[in-house]
């Protein structure tokens, strides 16, 4: 049996590391409901996710559309894309 230097196995496992990475990014940017265009409109609306208040959370806004496969992303029509239903925006009108 050879053994591995600290260096080969540093090296045989860095492509592991980079995969890891890509791979929790795209989980991450898939959970966010984020569409990267939409990024300047949601910060000059001052959308944060998840809201302040539960009250106000983009679930109970009338310009929120729920997902119908019952996700946590709908979509808005302030942001013209998706927005989780936990967010919150300047622009939060309640349901009447």
């Amino acid at each position: 049996m050879t053994r591995l230097t600290r260096r080969q196995l540093l090296l045989r496992s860095l492509p592991l590391g980079f995969a890891g990475i890509a791979v929790a990014r795209a989980a991450r940017a898939a959970d966010a409901c984020v569409e990267p265009d939409s990024e300047s409109l949601r910060a000059s609306l001052n959308y944060a996710d998840p809201a302040a208040d539960a009250a106000t959370a983009c679930a109970h806004c009338a310009f929120f559309t729920a997902d119908p496969a019952g996700g946590s992303c709908g979509t808005c029509k302030m942001m013209g894309g998706p927005v989780a239903s936990t967010g919150h925006c300047d622009s939060f009108s309640p349901l009447p």
